[in-house]
């Protein structure tokens, strides 16, 4: 899997929005963040459906997708793709599987050996701390009843730029997440029908490998001479 396209499924699960204005007589964004962290620590499980917009760099080609993803906390996800692409992602025990039907093939990746996904580690695995991991942008904005934060990476050669989040400022769901790769691509997924505390098989976050399809592994380890 390509550079770009692994950042791109590292950090578009937790990632142009426009129309937002600053506000100064708002909540601070450590207070904001307090308040998110302490309503993802409280639930143990998320289901949503998601729109996905990616726009590629020169090109401007915009792809689109439909469908649902799942949180067990802590540590499991799986993303469900309906409409627009066919594949599945599913993150177990710091194991992420990359299933594309099409193309026949599974990306096997070992989360702990990416360099920089530990923010997404640590979050997904429950002892994460967005302000701990992330630099925060203190501008924040609203619009409508929602709450934008911008996020920032700490590692100086990381494989991402910016991620914002767009929050409801009553429930402190998060409803749309936006990121920017340092290859200038940008994901938009915004979530509808979010669930909370809901009855989670734990067959929804195991993946076998079907027969006949290629297996990739990553990071590829390096062989001895």
């Amino acid at each position: 899997m390509e550079k770009g396209k692994r950042a791109w499924v590292l950090f578009s699960i937790l990632t142009l929005i426009l129309g937002f204005v600053p506000t100064t007589d708002g909540q601070p964004a450590a207070q904001i963040l307090a308040r998110l962290q302490e309503h993802y620590q409280r639930i143990k499980t998320l289901e949503a459906e998601f729109h996905q917009e990616t726009t590629l760099p020169i090109t401007s080609r915009v792809t689109r997708a439909r469908g649902k993803m799942y949180l067990k906390l802590p540590g499991k996800m799986r993303w469900e793709y309906w409409e627009g692409q066919d594949k599945l992602v599913v993150i177990n025990n710091g194991i992420m599987w990359f299933y594309e039907p099409e193309e026949r093939q599974v990306t096997v990746t070992d989360l702990s050996k990416v360099p920089n996904s530990q923010e997404l580690l640590t979050f997904l695995t429950g002892i994460g701390d967005l302000k701990r991991d992330f630099l925060v942008n203190e501008t924040v904005t609203t619009r409508e009843g929602s709450i934008l934060i911008q996020l920032l990476p700490k590692a100086a050669r990381s494989q991402w730029k910016a991620l914002w989040l767009v929050v409801d400022g009553s429930s402190y769901n998060v409803l749309q997440t936006s990121f920017e790769g340092i290859q200038g691509e940008k994901t938009i997924i915004s979530y509808t029908n979010i669930q909370e505390d809901v009855e989670l098989p734990e067959e929804l976050f195991s993946f076998q490998i079907p027969e006949g399809v290629d297996v990739l592994n990553y990071p590829t380890e390096e062989k001895a001479h």
